[in-house]
């Protein structure tokens, strides 16, 4: 009996010839675009403590000196007041928004450019576009950034409720039903694109975008195709 291959065959040559990128590309791709962005926020930080940030920080530390009496910051009802209503507060508040909103607009930018793409996209020959294949609206982009970037800042609230209530990692998720609900939840929301032919994640379901392959012709990001 002759064994039929061509079901394996056309396996292969279906994923040899898939429009869709694979998750793979699409994470070498987000490794390079997080190197990227890591170091403009890296310049950014330095610029914006340089010029700005010093001088609002030894101003605190000699205000906090003098009333106090002491340079150690403590977890009292007095310090942690004194803190929240300092310009220093607001001044960190500022400096996150600055980290954020580099990485958005690099995102948010390149991704509804004519390259339809960022810098990793673009070297690993992938780029993001609509169900019509079209460069997706700066709008869009940006939503789909935001929602990409939920699963962070439920790190970020897992290591603050790590800290607060004095577990390891593993104990602030397994540890609470409303958290493991939640790292279950986004463990989908990230991993969606393993299960689905167009391996689309959830963000982008929602905002209806897909990564495909393929390189716009535009040879710089401003530029437009005719």
């Amino acid at each position: 009996m002759v064994m039929n291959t061509n079901f394996l065959e056309n396996i292969f040559e279906k994923k040899k010839d898939s429009k869709f990128a694979n998750s793979t590309k699409r994470s070498i791709a987000s490794a390079i675009d997080v190197l990227i962005v890591l170091f403009l926020r890296g310049i950014l930080l330095q610029l914006f403590g340089m010029f700005y940030l010093q001088k609002i920080s030894e101003q605190f530390s000699l205000e906090f000196q003098e009333k106090f009496g002491t340079e150690s910051l403590k977890r009292t009802p007095e310090h942690i007041s004194f803190l929240i209503h300092h310009k220093i507060f607001y001044s960190f508040l500022l400096t996150l928004f600055i980290i954020f909103a580099a990485g958005a607009l690099y995102y948010a930018l390149l991704n509804s450019s004519p390259w339809k793409a960022t810098i990793g996209k673009r070297i690993m020959k992938i780029m993001i576009v609509d169900k019509e294949d079209n460069r997706i609206s700066f709008y869009n982009a940006l939503f789909h950034y935001f929602l990409s970037a939920l699963p962070i800042v439920f790190v970020f609230y897992l290591l603050i409720y790590q800290e607060k209530h004095h577990l390891s990692f593993f104990e602030a998720i397994s540890g609470n039903n409303t958290n493991l609900i939640l790292g279950f939840i986004f463990l989908i929301w990230t991993q969606l694109h393993m299960l689905t032919k167009s391996k689309t994640t959830a963000y982008d379901l929602i905002c209806q975008t897909f990564t495909i392959n393929g390189k716009s012709e535009a040879k710089f990001p401003w530029n437009k195709v005719q």
